[in-house]
């Protein structure tokens, strides 16, 4: 690899509840390529490719909500590739899903002043599926525990699932993020916690004292959680370098009277 990414500068949003069972663990889409067979890949060897980007402030650095993540040890650099590399299979029809979800989502982050790059967010928890159900009963776009949903302001009871409503669980999740930024100062922090919850974050912040909020050692799903975010925000802003070609305009736009 001729020039790594170095620094990763990352813009993560406040996201989800303060309880440990927030949002439970992440859902979809999940890696399955064994290690030995994603080093092979076009994915694997795009990350050399990334630093001629439009998106980069100068070489080696991303910009993602402004928060610097230092990808110089190899072992950042081999989770990347390996979400990356897993991800990128997804993206084709991610995209054609982006062109309707994320116009509907931007306006209401910038609102809640979220940094926009948490639209990824819901691409993760739920592959932007409205009705998209988690084993454990996590529901909807952003896959809201009921307890947490309630907790956010979004109404669940036997006839009326606020969950299922694009526009208000965006806002719950913006008021979960903003809250959770409140207390961690720390988007990546914010974006942990919302896969395994405020409570849990703030535990192991003050128990393992790590510089930086990606190095806490949490359950690998969480682990994974961030280098998961950070490759579908590569995927969508650099689809060229991972061989996917652009997506039309999937919907037609309404046109207003």
């Amino acid at each position: 690899m001729k020039s790594g990414l170095t620094l990763l500068l990352v813009c993560f949003l406040p996201l989800v509840p303060l309880t440990v069972h927030a949002q439970g663990p992440d859902r979809r889409p999940r890696p399955s390529l064994p290690e030995e067979e994603i080093e092979g890949t076009p994915a694997y060897a795009a990350l050399s490719r990334i630093e001629v980007a439009d998106s980069l402030l100068e070489p080696n650095v991303l910009i993602f909500c402004g928060e610097q993540v230092n990808l110089d040890p190899s072992d950042r650099k081999q989770k990347l590739r390996r979400e990356l590399a897993s991800l990128s299979r997804f993206s084709q029809s991610l995209q054609q899903k982006a062109a309707y979800f994320f116009p509907l989502v931007e306006p209401i982050l910038e609102e809640h002043q979220i940094p926009n790059d948490f639209k990824y967010l819901m691409v993760i928890e739920s592959g932007m599926n409205p009705e998209a159900r988690s084993p454990v009963g996590a529901l909807g776009l952003w896959q809201f525990m009921k307890e947490t949903a309630r907790e956010y302001g979004l109404r669940v009871e036997r006839k009326i699932d606020e969950r299922l409503d694009i526009e208000k669980s965006t806002h719950a999740a913006c008021r979960y993020l903003r809250t959770a930024y409140d207390k961690f100062h720390d988007w990546v922090a914010v974006a942990q916690s919302y896969n395994i919850g405020q409570a849990r974050i703030g535990t192991e912040l003050k128990e393992q004292k790590v510089e930086e909020a990606i190095d806490l050692q949490l359950v690998e799903e969480t682990n994974r959680y961030i280098y998961r975010l950070l490759a579908i925000k590569i995927l969508f802003t650099h689809p060229e370098n991972f061989g996917i070609s652009a997506v039309p305009d999937y919907y037609k736009k309404i046109r207003r009277r």
